[in-house]
């Protein structure tokens, strides 16, 4: 049997309470979801996936939080949550994103996700329990869409996640930040005055989701990626009124069509740093069809909530990770942490051999990520999951005036409203980001770390002392 939403969520629920857990009333689509979900983690610590059965207006039931924390993903890709460290997250990551797979094609027959089909004047994405996220959201979004486009030149396939306001029953925003794939494609299409075909796919076990999130070269296809990290071929099936194939196991499919010579407006949105963007530019699909399983479950996610950024994690420290192992090799680790939204602040533990190698990392590390403003570089001693271990690191082995460097004027800041959406909209604004080298010097002597014994540590069991 394929891998889908469903064989995910029955392994969240039996994980435990902690990972998987169901609201016992009715929601309004007006916020309550993104209040409850906020709650559990602000007052309960945690972050589970959570299933409304019911979301008033909708018959189809909600599922939200799928990746929200890294046991979770970690889940995702087949290891147990309650055992598997982060890191040995991150490194089975690391593996299973090169072992790509091609797809496997099926008829519809054979596909769930055809099981409903709503064509011309049937088309209305009211069907769905589409809800709004935060009160000064301009209208309701699709937030966690997985688009499938086409390169124009090469017919290679592009997947990926984008923001799309509901623009009216058959109608979605679809907004691209100009340096993704999908932004290149749109413009060689109005270049060669083509429309953009394109398939949104909603729902499916959320290792295609990480696939789709995959930060790679533009001819790599993302559903041979998702392969990789489900541990089998992608099953998909031909949509029905646009040319491309779409996952056969997703929950609902959304098919259309764009003029990438038109544009219109969408926001504000509640964006993944925690603040309110501004109105920004955007294009707008024309809906041809709306495929889904008869009993589908609509996959939400929570923009500006940790699930917002946590989805992309693995993607984001991957891609810090291959950039510094290219200049130090001996580069053990990466952890971009949630207090800087997995995205703004990364963390990177080498094994330092040779003078200087902590700033080339660090160098490295910001220069990966547009939006990668402070990397801080470690040893390999000091636990990058553990904030407690890193903020001691900065303390007591950085001297600011030598190991902190500022790099001037690089591309883009997540940070400052105005000129994130700058970056939006225009091809990038010039900002500062830091490195700092909180590892020991190797041309000086350094005190000695205090250390319990190590054979002590690891001989004694709490059991034996402590009832």
């Amino acid at each position: 049997m394929s891998k889908d939403l469903r064989e995910f969520l029955s392994l969240a629920k039996k994980a435990g309470p902690e990972f998987y857990v169901e609201v016992k009333k009715p929601l309004k689509p007006e916020l309550e979801k993104d209040v409850l979900q906020l709650k559990l983690y602000k007052e309960r610590g945690l972050s589970p996936v959570i299933y409304c059965p019911v979301i008033k207006g909708s018959k189809l039931p909600l599922v939200s939080n799928i990746f929200g924390s890294y046991e979770l993903l970690g889940l995702a890709l087949g290891l147990e949550p309650k055992k598997a460290t982060k890191s040995q997250i991150f490194h089975d990551y690391l593996k299973k994103k090169n072992e790509l797979k091609p797809v496997k094609k099926v008829p519809a027959s054979q596909a769930p996700v055809k099981e409903v089909i709503l064509k011309g004047k049937d088309v209305d994405l009211g069907v769905l329990p589409l809800i709004y996220h935060a009160e000064r959201n301009s209208k309701k979004y699709v937030p966690i869409g997985q688009m499938v486009c086409r390169n124009p030149d090469t017919g290679v396939l592009n997947v990926g996640v984008y923001r799309h306001e509901v623009k009216g029953k058959d109608k979605l925003g679809a907004m691209f930040v100009p340096d993704h794939h999908a932004a290149y494609h749109a413009r060689r299409y109005a270049e060669l005055g083509k429309p953009m075909e394109v398939a949104i796919f909603i729902g499916h076990h959320p290792a295609v989701a990480l696939g789709s999130l995959f930060k790679g070269a533009m001819d790599v296809n993302e559903l041979e990626v998702a392969g990789g990290l489900l541990g089998e071929s992608l099953r998909v099936t031909k949509a029905e009124t646009v040319d491309l194939p779409v996952p056969a196991d997703a929950e609902i499919v959304i098919e259309g069509v764009l003029d990438p010579k038109k544009m219109t407006t969408d926001g504000p949105f509640s964006e993944w740093e925690g603040y309110y963007g501004i109105e920004l530019k955007c294009y707008v699909i024309n809906i041809t069809c709306i495929t889904m399983r008869k009993d589908a479950i609509y996959h939400d996610l929570a923009p500006s909530q940790i699930e917002h950024t946590m989805a992309a994690a693995l993607n984001q420290a991957a891609a810090v990770y291959d950039a510094v192992k290219a200049v130090v090799p001996t580069v053990k680790d990466v952890y971009l942490p949630h207090s800087g939204r997995s995205n703004i602040v990364g963390y990177v533990q080498i094994a330092k051999r040779v003078p200087g190698e902590s700033n080339r990392a660090g160098i490295a590390a910001v220069n990966a990520l547009s939006c990668l403003k402070i990397a801080v570089v470690v040893d390999e001693d000091i636990d990058i999951y553990n904030e407690d271990e890193v903020i001691w690191a900065i303390a007591t082995r950085t001297t600011p005036d030598r190991d902190i460097t500022i790099l001037p004027r690089v591309l883009g800041d997540p940070l400052s409203p105005t000129s994130y959406d700058e970056l939006r909209q225009k091809r990038g604004v010039m900002i500062t980001k830091m490195v700092i080298d909180a590892t020991k010097p190797l041309e000086t002597p350094f005190p000695t770390v205090v250390t319990p014994p190590k054979d002590l540590w690891q001989s004694m069991k709490l059991d034996d002392y402590i009832k």
